[in-house]
């Protein structure tokens, strides 16, 4: 019987074990944004409206895919940068909308990065009329609180 109760408390500890080591071992946390539900600035509309579409347009030199200001809604073309790390691409998307007490804004930044292709695959791509322009790009949320600097800078545009 004793050697029963040895067994069971060794598996047990292995188990106990396993769920801490998986739990040490996952992925870094994520790091949230400060503002998940966006930011409300006391300013009427069309000068938050302004600031936000002159930040995106002429600050950051974005290119347009839909803009609506009836709806408060701009969305950028995808924006291409090569680094060390390997090729990323981002876009904004911003939506504003009048409350009571100020004008919301909340702004999200897609990066993604390039996956990294052999060179044979490429050629084979190159071959293929129906490519798809978003195949090989990988969602990268590693870093959620890339927006707040754009919060930050709209805030010193609406001072």
């Amino acid at each position: 019987m004793k050697k029963c109760h040895y067994v069971s408390i060794l598996i047990g500890f292995f188990i106990v074990a396993t769920i801490f080591y998986s739990g040490c071992a996952a992925n870094k946390p994520v790091k949230e944004s400060s503002f998940p539900e966006g930011k409300l600035y006391p300013k009427p509309y069309d000068k938050v409206w302004d600031a936000v579409h002159n930040l995106i347009f002429t600050d950051l030199g974005c290119v347009d895919k839909k803009v609506n200001k009836k709806k408060g809604y701009i969305e950028t073309e995808w924006a291409t940068q090569l680094t060390t790390e390997g090729t990323w691409r981002w876009r904004i998307k911003a939506q504003v909308k009048q409350k009571k007490d100020g004008t919301l804004v909340l702004l999200e930044r897609d990066m993604e990065q390039r996956d990294i292709v052999d060179k044979n695959d490429l050629r084979s791509k190159e071959k293929s009329k129906d490519q798809n322009p978003n195949a090989g790009w990988k969602h990268n949320n590693e870093d959620l609180s890339a927006a707040d600097n754009l919060y930050q800078q709209l805030e010193n545009k609406l001072k």
